[in-house]
């Protein structure tokens, strides 16, 4: 699969990582700096997928980059609305619905898919620093989309799970603020991943 990374930051080189062995990628960038990095339009383009890992405060500009090259295509949203009110980190998409359904109304012809937001940058490529398989939700209203996401996140070593329609993605959102939350609040520091627990078999 062809995967088209937007971004150059810590999230988006540790996807890149994480899908080395086994797709194909490119990085899309608004500025070209190396023989790694390409113009996002023409990573959009070439792409079976794009997967957004850029900076919140980045996706109007991202959005009118790609927007027509991605009709009926995935795009996987890994960002997170996240800044500084009242002067603490905290989710500062001021609107009902969520960043990923915003996304989708500025990209009306693309199967926007919320994944690979939830768990800090340092385990997106190397699940295996963790005691358990960490789990990935994805949410989204197309199928097909979130089925590719979801396949995308087992690759990566996580347990995959379907986290319904895209309405959903405002709670992927809010999960991802308690891991930011946690990890820079509270003891637990960034050493950590969400994981599920499943109920014991009979007779175990």
């Amino acid at each position: 699969m062809k995967i088209g990374i937007i971004g150059r930051g810590r999230v988006a080189q540790a996807l890149a990582k994480a899908f080395a062995d086994s797709h194909e990628f490119r990085l899309g960038v608004r500025s070209v700096a190396n023989l790694s990095e390409a113009e996002i339009g023409d990573v959009a383009r070439w792409s079976d997928v794009t997967l957004l890992a850029t900076p919140w405060g980045a996706e109007e500009d991202v959005c009118e980059a790609i927007a027509d090259h991605v009709a009926n295509k995935p795009v996987i949203d890994a960002t997170n609305p996240v800044g500084i009110r009242n002067g603490m980190l905290d989710l500062v998409h001021d609107r009902p619905d969520s960043a990923a359904e915003a996304l989708q109304v500025r990209l009306p012809t693309a199967h926007v898919v919320k994944c690979f937001n939830q768990i800090g940058a340092e385990f997106l490529h190397n699940t295996a620093k963790l005691a358990n398989t960490p789990v990935m939700f994805a949410a989204g209203d197309h199928a097909t989309a979130k089925d590719i996401a979801l396949t995308l996140a087992r690759d990566a070593g996580f347990e995959p799970v379907d986290g319904g329609p895209l309405s959903n993605a405002r709670h992927l959102e809010s999960l991802a603020m308690i891991w930011i939350w946690s990890a820079t609040k509270a003891p637990l520091g960034r050493s950590f991943g969400f994981a599920l627990t499943h109920m014991k078999s009979k007779g175990s």
